[in-house]
């Protein structure tokens, strides 16, 4: 799925939800989607990934999950089977950050607010917490995570605020981290953290 399909999917699940008077949604999605959608990397992907839903608490915008109440994930299906996708093209999977990572606090406030609709609001994470989410992913799984993170050309004040981030969730991970520096050309840094 190019950044085309995916927004024209958006679309349309905007239109479905304000076809069935659905609650409004408002959800943050990350991973290489949001990088084709910021015209960041060109690499089609999957899938969307939703990390969770906004919603207010206290009068602060907060994320949580779970991410599909019953109306949005038909809706999601619907659009799917419209666009050949199947009903899995707008993933919950990322919601496991939820359980493993302390999320950043301001990923909420920080996100490119897109609309699709009156209905459905999509929020792309920063380029920041992208590199911090990517860096936390190519720890375990290497590829692509590790391309896309040398196609956005992480700078060394990037590489170690996520670095610092990683650390902060798992520091017994430092070996890999240090790993993932060097291979994204951050050596001196990798050198300065061991």
């Amino acid at each position: 799925m190019d950044h085309l399909k995916a927004e024209t999917m958006l679309s349309a699940l905007g239109t479905v939800l304000e076809q069935q008077e659905a609650d409004p949604v408002d959800v943050v999605i990350c991973g290489a989607m949001v990088l084709l959608m910021q015209g960041v990397i060109a690499r089609p992907t999957r899938d969307i990934d939703g990390l969770g839903m906004v919603v207010e608490e206290g009068g602060s915008l907060v994320l949580r999950k779970p991410l599909m109440p019953d109306e949005f994930a038909a809706a999601v299906e619907r659009v799917g089977n419209l666009y050949g996708e199947g009903k899995h093209w707008f993933s919950t999977a990322a919601t496991i950050l939820h359980d493993d990572t302390e999320l950043p606090p301001d990923i909420v406030e920080r996100a490119e607010v897109r609309h699709f609709g009156e209905r459905l609001t999509v929020r792309l994470c920063s380029r920041e917490h992208m590199v911090c989410l990517k860096m936390w992913a190519a720890i375990d799984r290497g590829e692509p995570d590790i391309g896309d993170l040398i196609r956005i050309k992480v700078s060394e004040r990037e590489a170690r605020t996520a670095a610092e981030w990683c650390l902060e969730q798992d520091a017994e991970k430092m070996p890999e981290i240090l790993a993932v520096l060097e291979e994204l050309g951050h050596e001196k840094l990798a050198r300065e953290l061991s």
